[in-house]
């Protein structure tokens, strides 16, 4: 399948391009600078371009502002990145007879603690980030043969000026730093290997709407980092346990456990766990992918 991959350079594309290879697919990787092609995702012209050079057969739009701090200070700027382009990409899609996939994200459930949220759940959209990212959603779903795919992704990228949030998990914990670790954040974190290779099955079936893919654990960023330690051997002694409602800053969505009963239907497997994401980080830090991507 010929595929074009927005936000080639990211976290998740890195992880998407090499998966996709792995697959036999034919991967065009395409963003602002450092793979196949630069493109501004902004640019409905520049997209149109794109598109008719490439004639894909797929889109996938990784692209995204994912700072929160950020998309509050620049509403503008998450707007053009996070959401317009999903107007541009929505109607090229119909166009030329695309199948359109939208990374998403988990932001939009608060208040109710480690429940699991289904795609029918009601959202609430607690911050400029979740705005943007729901818009994008919306201008998706005007194009009927696409799919939004809520998430919460978590992997290396290989940046020391901007590092994931394992990796600043790693680098706090092997230089022991004091951290305080939040008892009453939950996630559904899914390593992007994992992810990767999920999305692709699901891409292969061509499925359509909205879609749930992540770990079908629901855990505390406490309990998860200190998963993390432990499949590493590192010590958590000197951090403490805390709250993310007592943080300064940006309101966070803090209840964002998904709830994964339709992908693994679709699929006809479970997706992973707790357990099997972290052993699928700590080998790939051990192993140096860390370092690759």
């Amino acid at each position: 399948m010929n595929v074009l991959l927005l936000g080639a350079t990211g976290m998740l594309g890195k992880a998407l391009y090499r998966t996709a290879e792995n697959r036999n697919h034919s991967v065009t990787g395409a963003a602002r600078s450092g793979t196949d092609i630069a493109v501004d995702i902004r640019n409905e012209g520049e997209l149109r371009e794109l598109i008719v050079n490439q004639n894909p057969e797929m889109i996938i739009n990784t692209v995204a502002i994912t700072n929160l701090e950020y998309c509050e200070r620049n509403p503008q700027d998450a707007y053009l990145i996070n959401a317009r382009p999903l107007s541009f990409l929505a109607n090229l899609a119909r166009e030329y007879n695309i199948y359109l996939i939208q990374i998403s994200t988990d932001n939009y459930y608060t208040g109710d603690g480690p429940k699991l949220h289904d795609e029918k759940y009601p959202v609430t959209l607690v911050n400029e980030y979740a705005r943007t990212k729901f818009l994008a959603e919306c201008l998706t779903n005007t194009y009927e043969n696409s799919l939004i795919v809520r998430t919460n992704i978590v992997g290396f990228r290989g940046l020391d000026e901007n590092p994931t949030f394992i990796e600043w998990c790693i680098n706090t914990l092997i230089n022991k730093k004091p951290a305080i670790l939040f008892d009453d954040f939950y996630t559904s974190s899914i390593d992007v290997s994992n992810f990767s290779e999920i999305l692709l099955d699901i891409a292969d079936k061509k499925i359509t709407g909205l879609l749930n893919i992540s770990s079908r654990d629901v855990t505390s960023k406490k309990l998860f980092i200190e998963s993390l330690a432990e499949g590493l051997n590192l010590d958590t002694s000197y951090t403490a346990s805390g709250s993310v409602c007592g943080q300064k800053g940006v309101r966070h969505a803090e209840s964002l456990g998904l709830d994964v009963t339709k992908a693994e239907t679709i699929l006809g497997y479970r997706m992973p766990g707790l357990h099997e994401v972290i052993n699928k980080l700590s080998e790939e830090y051990l192993q140096g992918v860390h370092i690759e991507i």
